[in-house]
């Protein structure tokens, strides 16, 4: 697009105060070792800011504002390599949503709940909600999805990406200018980590080192791999251009290669004085990395820092490629009873936090006199992006069978649970799909309560009472074994423990023992992990792509750290999920998932539950609040907080 004089010239002033300012401080500076760090660093943000200008100047586009990380570097539309939408081979869309306020107070704090202790902060190895929560606002992918219309990727740290015919070769094109933030060691500022302190660009290499991490056997990557494995190699074409290369056209290969981020190299092949890390030993070392524990990214806030049961706190970051958030500073409290998170938002010590359904019920359904009632805080009520579960281990010969799984879920009175104990905060949830997605299958109706069939179930399966002491037993591996089991399910949630109680209960009355044991979160992962348990109450939250391979596919029950907990191995099944990645066609796709979810529902690897409605409990001083249509939903980016409590 042409140029205006007044832009061009606006763009030469800037270069040239730029240079000045750097000559200037070079000046002054004296010749002791940290100060030559400084003037490195000064003069390579120089060149950085100099390579954007002539960029932009190239392109034909204006700068508005200032350069270096504040709300500038976005053309009109909101991005500085705009005429990257003008190539028809650019796989990229125009973003539609908001992704950042432009209206609102600049500046204050948000203070927000953490529900759980991070055991680390490697995007990679790590998979909790919490930190996936925290890398979101830290660190970019290649392309995101939009958030009003999720079937377009727009971009992110790539500005342009092009593919073959047969999707098997993508180009990727990044933004030049990203610079990886420094890690928050207490002692950063000791000469011992000067390397740590020099400018770091973001690069093509850590692209092509995040590949190679996934798919190094050393390391503990765990479902990510099979994501990975039709990658045939990673080219780096230049220090801002990546080709990969997949070994042939699949479905998944779209989202896994613009859903991808970098790691970055320059980091996780050192040892904290800067020295190497052996290539051979690399994917071990990058399992136990020092850096782990002190998390960087490219995105719109950086770690200040972590202190276990107690804090986490981010700010905004200065260098941040982008337009920068509102809000300054985010800080987390780690609170893990809901009642105390409830009671902190109420007090004013936190900002917004989720609410149980018992919580809802009480403070806004039924009470006049609530803060909520009175205006001084809000709700926002939203349909979460997945559903919760329980899971039967089919590895044990107890839940083989799936007339005892049907059985079970028969007996479980999942829509008066959901009306009486979540008080109608969800829907009955049939299968591995969000209603209101083309996957999900219509067809298929919820199994009913019916405790007769329940009983039916049991003893064609071969469970009978043979004692009469009115539990149902079998011959096992040549014992007999009495149909007792206990349900490890997630210490923090009243309404579970309330569903367990009438699930238990009602396995009675059909000569079942059932017993639930609540855990605290890390407990429950390395149970889960491992497959330390008979049963486990369980939550997903998907994403808008299908692809079920990571959590049903057989191949995927016997890895360590796998999906598959549950242990669901299904021929067909199988098949199925094979046949979607490599379908594209949308028809076909559809027949394959509503197959799928059909299978699924016969078969009841779990028993399906709930797909809950979330609320969340906010302070007014929240400006520009609002719940994402997809994942991640409670996402403070777009917010801002109001007048005097924003500074």
């Amino acid at each position: 697009m042409p140029r205006t004089q007044n832009a061009t010239t606006i763009l030469i002033v800037c270069l040239a105060v730029l240079a000045a300012t750097t000559v200037f401080q070079t000046w002054q500076l004296t010749s002791t070792e940290g100060k030559v760090i400084e003037v490195q660093r000064e003069l390579k943000n120089l060149t950085l800011a100099q390579a954007k200008i002539v960029d932009q100047l190239k392109s034909g586009v204006a700068v508005s504002g200032s350069m270096g990380g504040n709300n500038s570097g976005n053309v009109a539309s909101g991005d500085t390599y705009d005429a990257s939408f003008d190539d028809p081979a650019n796989i990229l869309a125009r973003p539609t949503d908001e992704y950042v306020s432009s209206t609102g107070t600049d500046g204050g704090t948000l203070k927000r709940i953490i529900s759980s202790d991070p055991k680390g902060f490697n995007w990679l190895l790590e998979n909790s909600v919490d930190v996936r929560n925290i890398q979101h606002l830290m660190h970019n992918s290649v392309a995101r999805r939009d958030f009003e219309n999720p079937n377009n990727f727009v971009p992110e740290l790539a500005h342009k990406v092009t593919v073959n015919s047969d999707y098997t070769e993508y180009t990727i094109h990044i933004r030049k200018g990203v610079m990886w933030q420094t890690p928050a060691l207490p002692d950063i500022a000791d000469a011992k980590y000067d390397w740590l302190r020099e400018p770091h660009e973001l690069t093509a290499h850590d692209f092509k080192f995040y590949i190679d991490m996934v798919l190094d056997p050393q390391v503990e990557s765990g479902a990510a791999r099979n994501y990975y494995a039709d990658i045939d190699k990673v080219e780096v074409l230049d220090d801002y251009t990546y080709k990969i290369v997949w070994k042939k056209k699949t479905r998944q290969s779209f989202n896994v290669t613009l859903e991808s981020y970098p790691m970055p190299k320059w980091l996780f092949t050192k040892n904290p004085d800067g020295s190497d890390i052996p290539d051979a030993t690399r994917g071990l070392e990058f399992n136990k990395h020092w850096a782990n524990n002190y998390p960087i990214g490219t995105g719109a806030y950086r770690f200040v820092k972590f202190e276990k049961g107690k804090t986490l706190e981010l700010e905004r970051n200065p260098d941040y490629w982008h337009k920068r958030p509102k809000i300054e500073t985010i800080a987390g409290k780690i609170v893990k009873d809901p009642e105390t998170a409830l009671r902190l938002v109420k007090k004013g010590d936190v900002d917004y936090a989720g609410m149980t359904a018992t919580q809802y019920a009480k403070e806004v359904l039924n009470s006049k006199d609530s803060l909520f009632a009175k205006g001084e805080l809000k709700t926002s009520l939203y349909d979460v992006f997945g559903y919760s579960y329980i899971g039967w281990n089919a590895d044990k010969p107890m839940f083989a069978d799936k007339r005892v799984r049907q059985a079970l879920t028969h007996a479980f009175k999942r829509e008066e649970i959901i009306t009486n104990v979540y008080y109608g905060l969800g829907t009955l949830q049939t299968g591995p799909f969000v209603k209101g997605h083309p996957a999900n299958n219509p067809d298929v109706k919820p199994w009913p309560f019916d405790i007769e069939r329940a009983k039916a179930l049991l003893t064609e399966a071969g469970w009978t009472d043979t004692d009469g002491d009115g539990i149902r037993d079998k011959v096992i591996d040549g014992a007999m074994t009495k149909f007792e089991f206990t349900v490890t399910s997630y210490d923090g949630s009243p309404e579970w423990d309330a569903a367990l109680s009438i699930f238990k209960e009602d396995l009675r009355a059909i000569g079942v023992v059932m017993d639930f044991s609540p855990v605290d979160w890390p407990t429950m992962q390395k149970k889960m992990n491992e497959k330390g348990f008979d049963a486990f109450t369980g939550g997903w939250g998907l994403d808008w792509a299908i692809d079920p391979y990571q959590l049903w596919h057989s191949t995927q029950a016997d890895i360590p750290k796998g999906s598959n907990r549950v242990g669901f191995r299904n021929p067909r099944a199988d098949e199925i999920i094979t046949t979607l990645r490599e379908t594209f066609d949308e028809k076909k796709r559809l027949e394959l998932t509503r197959e799928f979810h059909a299978i699924l529902h016969e078969e009841q690897p779990y028993t399906f539950f709930r797909a809950p409605k979330g609320v969340v409990a906010y302070r007014p001083s929240i400006g520009n609040f609002k719940i994402q249509k997809i994942r991640p939903q409670v996402f403070p980016m777009p917010w801002y907080i109001e007048g005097d409590a924003g500074k």
